[in-house]
């Protein structure tokens, strides 16, 4: 269990933003979860960088943004299936994986590790996790390679486009989606099985055609649902090399060529801070109104709560 000091759990102010306790609980328990997949890695000899926000954070500010709410990591293809083979069997707890491969509603392409799968304020949770109650969990996205000719490069990231755009409209427009599957089956050269949820499936597809040319030999990798523009690469050769960077209170690995990964995704002036965030912020709103509309739903039916 990670070590923090007490004056690290104190809300704290920085350039305007407050950062409330509870979000210090947050970001300790998210490094508990990064500290498993750091053992999971080294086990394995998975090779795993920051990513994005989380490696911005700790060039910039040697930890978490102020305003950030979650942990990133990227792994090329290749560790990326290994260690969602591999992990599950190394988890103990409630530790889990998550991905459209093993879910059937979930709702994103990449994978997740996250803690537990609910709330608890169960005194072992809130000693393991550092006074965190809710969910919480890791980010991690696959890095795969891009065709050489630009015209399959964007048909790659628009058939990814509109598998995921579809499966939002899983949930609004079952219908419509269920007109436009016999095409998509087309395209994708696969059967969807209309027994089951679609939503999964459908997300599951992408990240397969994401990894369409993963075998291939180019010289860029890029996270295929980012680049519909056709414009956001990075040079393989940038992650050939890894160094350790100051995180809190421990280190993360990161590309030895951070700085060019940072000026592509943020711009030449990635230092200067800029307070941007998300109108989900902190993410832990949504599980709070959910429990919330739990308790509801259960005094209505009569349930006894304790």
């Amino acid at each position: 269990m990670l070590q923090f000091d007490k004056d690290f759990f104190l809300g704290e102010t920085y350039q305007g933003f407050y950062v409330e306790p509870m979000m210090k609980c947050v970001w300790a328990a998210q490094l508990e979860v990064l500290e498993v997949i750091r053992g999971i890695c080294e086990k394995h000899k998975i090779k795993y960088f920051a990513a994005y926000g989380t490696l911005l954070g700790a060039v910039r500010h040697k930890g978490f943004i102020p305003w950030d709410d979650d942990v990133d990591i990227m792994m090329l293809r290749e560790d990326y299936e290994r260690f969602m083979k591999l992990a599950p069997a190394e988890f103990s707890g409630d530790y889990h994986l998550q991905s459209p491969h093993n879910l059937e509603d979930y709702s994103t392409t990449f994978m997740r590790v996250t803690n537990t799968w609910t709330i608890s304020y169960a005194p072992q949770q809130l000693l393991e996790f550092h006074g965190c109650p809710y969910i919480v969990g890791v980010d991690i996205f696959p890095l795969d390679t891009l065709p050489l000719n630009h015209a399959q490069e964007m048909d790659q990231a628009q058939l990814v486009q509109i598998l995921m755009g579809t499966s939002v409209n899983c949930e609004t427009d079952p219908e419509g989606v269920l007109e436009v599957l016999p095409d998509l089956e087309s395209l994708c050269h696969t059967k969807f099985d209309r027994s089951k949820k679609l939503r999964g499936q459908l997300l599951k597809q992408a990240d397969i055609i994401s990894k369409k040319y993963s075998n291939t030999n180019g010289p860029l990798v890029t996270h295929v649902p980012g680049n519909s523009n056709g414009d956001y690469h990075f040079q393989k050769k940038w992650f050939d090399e890894c160094i350790y960077l100051p995180f809190e209170n421990i280190t993360l690995p990161a590309p030895k060529a951070y700085d060019a990964v940072l000026k592509n995704v943020y711009g030449e002036n990635y230092m200067t801070p800029i307070c941007s965030v998300s109108h989900d912020y902190p993410f832990y709103k949504k599980q709070i109104e959910a429990l919330e509309k739990s308790l509801v739903e259960r005094v209505m039916r009569g349930e006894k709560l304790l």
